[in-house]
């Protein structure tokens, strides 16, 4: 199973559609779209119809999506009655559970989609629990704190304290998340777990996930 994993795309449906455009006779079964679908997030209307065009850019190809804190909560109506709704949801694939949560731990700017760092536990600790003894895979817009993923310019950390924990309690595989777009494309570990800053999409970053006998990222070359 591959999968294609983009993040970040802030209204940007050139780049939409140059990626989509560069998938065609390529071997990927899905796309997972790890939110923040516009530019800003303050115009329900515009969220909607720029999640929309992402949705519907992958012809033949089965799309998942979470939102990012700058989409509006009812972007999960939208994901779920197009059968893409990965937020709060379990994928079982090739062996493997890809566990999805959207939104992102409290920020400074109000936006739309933000979870306190209790919600965000006791939510991933459900599905974690449901999934006991098998091999998880985790897809957030959020990273972990204190990580090469979640760092702002200065060194400073603002990622969340609780993702951390589930990571140390659960040890998934592999971590795909974005968010802090100035740690786009960097790579960490946490235990044995990938921590993997899938990056905008606007910057060319989009990273392969394939799943065989064991579950692998590589950037996207196009």
């Amino acid at each position: 199973m591959k999968a294609l994993c983009i993040a970040d795309i802030h209204g940007d449906r050139e780049a939409v559609d140059r990626v989509s455009s560069s998938l065609m006779g390529k071997d990927f079964d899905y796309v997972f779209l790890l939110g923040d679908f516009s530019r800003g997030f303050k115009d329900p209307t515009r969220n909607n119809r720029d999640i929309l065009y992402a949705l519907e850019a992958f012809n033949g190809l089965r799309v998942k999506a979470i939102p990012g804190n700058c989409d509006q909560r009812a972007s999960i109506d939208l994901f779920a009655a197009r059968g893409a709704n990965l937020h709060e949801t379990v994928l079982e694939l090739a062996g493997h559970a890809l566990i999805g949560l959207g939104g992102s731990n409290p920020t400074p700017f109000d936006t739309p989609f933000e979870l306190s760092e209790e919600e965000i536990y006791d939510h991933l600790s459900k599905m974690f629990t449901a999934m006991a003894g098998k091999r998880t895979i985790l897809l957030t817009h959020f990273p972990p704190k204190d990580t090469l993923c979640d760092e702002l310019p200065g060194g400073v950390h603002v990622g969340s304290e609780s993702l951390r924990k589930i990571i140390e309690e659960h040890g998934p595989e592999i971590v795909l998340c974005s968010h802090i777009h100035e740690s786009g494309g960097r790579q960490d570990k946490i235990g044995q777990t990938q921590i993997v800053n899938v990056g905008r999409l606007s910057d060319g970053r989009a990273i392969v996930l394939d799943i065989g006998e064991k579950a692998a990222v590589s950037p996207y070359t196009g």
